[in-house]
């Protein structure tokens, strides 16, 4: 009879809530936008402007380990894509990238959320269903 009430007790521990997982990302984004940027040389050669999508993204690490590997998954009307920057990320260091806009992007706001976060130390962070792995 013992056994069973170990038993129902677990399970019941099971449908407690956890506390201490985290669920905030551990890098924040400040600035995600989508910018026309255009090319000098196409204007003087050719008398046009031809414009080039940016994606400008400015991020913080706010964990006590280096971060190595950043995924972040960017949408814009209804468009997303994934990007991808590698480096070595130190604990309150705000990074500003600039990286080629994504297809079909167009000038504007956008949105930027961490998808998974590849840390010095051999562990990650992924965002719960994210599908990144």
């Amino acid at each position: 009879m013992h056994q069973i009430f170990s038993i129902i007790a677990a399970a019941g521990a099971l449908t407690v809530p956890q506390t201490g997982i985290v669920t905030n990302a551990p890098v924040t984004v400040s600035t995600c936008a989508v910018s026309d940027m255009y090319n000098a040389a196409s204007t003087a050669d050719l008398g046009l402007s031809i414009p080039i999508n940016i994606l400008e993204l400015s991020f913080r690490n706010t964990d006590d380990a280096v971060a190595t590997q950043v995924t972040f998954d960017v949408a814009h009307d209804g468009t997303h894509s994934i990007v991808i920057d590698r480096g070595r990320f130190s604990k309150g260091v705000t990074i500003d990238r600039t990286f080629d806009g994504p297809a079909g992007f167009s000038d504007g706001s956008a949105s930027c959320a961490v998808a998974r976060i590849a840390f010095a130390d051999g562990h990650v962070w992924t965002a719960p269903g994210s599908g990144q792995q």
